[in-house]
């Protein structure tokens, strides 16, 4: 076995390298390798020209660093495996519970009722929410006439505007207000059932599988109802 630095690590009591015909059995250097050399070299220093006390101290130094890094690297393992573990734990708990994210599509509950959040801007009028089949039509419009700035919640019962249960399906959500003299659309959100999740990375957040929307991550979640 050789060294590819030249350095005789065998003679120090350390591991060397494979050559590339082999499989490497060390990769790097560890905090016990570090100590050996530090030690073996205080061990065969010329007593003529001992090792200066600077150049000793900055050596103690990177044998402090690389421990400290070593821990720490440990520690960090730790924290993310906990994470992951927490995370894993949110997901299954939501499996079956309606999320509030933004949006215009929705699928009724089993009552054949849709819930949801509208904006309104500072000074709107005749804000109105017009709830459409699949086919673009009218089922039903809610008009909440002057209403404060704010985020409002709504719920359509799933009856159209003669007071009649319509066919459960998908319905498209159209809010809209006077807006300074203009009619706009309001921003919308809706109450969807999660079907399930997909846990990914720590710095990545999950996705939810949401009834009628699709994959939304867990970070366009802004509330949660059982």
């Amino acid at each position: 076995m050789t060294s590819t630095s030249g350095l005789d690590l065998n003679a120090l009591g350390l591991s060397g390298y494979e050559t590339s015909t082999t499989v490497s059995q060390k990769s790097q250097l560890d905090q016990s390798d570090f100590l050996k050399l530090l030690t073996t070299q205080l061990k065969n220093q010329d007593p003529l020209n001992p090792v200066e006390n600077e150049a000793f101290v900055a050596q103690m130094a990177q044998f402090s660093s690389l421990a400290g890094i070593s821990e720490m690297n440990t520690k960090l393992g730790s924290i993310l495996d906990s994470l992951n573990n927490n995370q894993l734990s949110t997901a299954t708990g939501l499996v079956g519970k309606y999320v509030l994210t933004s949006g215009n599509k929705a699928v009724p509950d089993g009552t054949g009722a849709v819930y949801g959040a509208i904006t309104i801007p500072e000074g709107a009028t005749d804000t109105t929410i017009a709830i459409k089949d699949s086919g673009g039509a009218t089922i039903r419009t809610l008009k909440l006439g002057a209403v404060e700035a704010g985020t409002h919640e709504f719920a359509w019962d799933g009856k159209n505007d003669a007071g009649e249960a319509v066919e459960p399906g998908p319905v498209t959500i159209e809010t809209t207000a006077n807006v300074g003299g203009k009619r706009e659309a309001l921003s919308t959100s809706v109450y969807a059932l999660v079907q399930s999740v997909s846990t990914a990375t720590v710095n990545t957040p999950m996705t939810l599988d949401l009834l009628g929307i699709g994959s939304v991550t867990f970070d366009k979640v802004q509330k949660i109802s059982s």
